[in-house]
């Protein structure tokens, strides 16, 4: 018991951040939890008291899926695409490079699908594949511009 003790007293910061984990995992699993019960109770609610079929409630889900899909191709790709096709681009020496717009900056290695994207404070891990045709036809045309 002792060890233990000496053991933590030695390495506080690191016992200190696996508990900080450990609280943010409970709650990230417990919001989860929270999320999909309601949406099971709003699903059994649908299916008894209004008389819907298991299908037409998992419908209801999919079309709302696919309504945000729309909502996002309409309105966030035609902002993202006006911003990307203004960048500076800049590439290392590393095979890295660094999208300079107005609002964001991404940075991430040719060739990886994953790059931060950095706004304000925030900074946030992307699948870049998912921006699109545009941003990989704009990382291509500086590239061929810096050799």
């Amino acid at each position: 018991m002792e060890q233990l003790l000496q053991l933590v007293k030695d390495y506080w910061p690191v016992a200190i951040l696996l508990i900080v984990v450990l609280f943010a995992f409970q709650w990230i699993v417990r919001s989860l939890f929270r999320l999909i019960s309601i949406l099971v109770v709003i699903g059994v609610v649908l299916v008894l008291f209004f008389q819907f079929s298991p299908d037409q409630v998992i419908d209801m889900g999919r079309s709302a899926v696919q309504s945000t899909q729309e909502i996002v191709q309409k309105t966030i790709k035609p902002l993202l695409d006006k911003e990307l096709s203004d960048a500076d681009i800049s590439f290392q020496p590393d095979g890295s490079y660094e999208v300079k717009t107005n609002s964001i900056r991404i940075v991430g290695k040719k060739g990886d699908s994953k790059a931060t994207v950095y706004y304000k404070e925030d900074k946030w891990e992307v699948d870049i594949s998912q921006l699109g045709k545009l941003f990989q036809d704009q990382l291509d045309k500086a590239e061929s511009k810096n050799r």
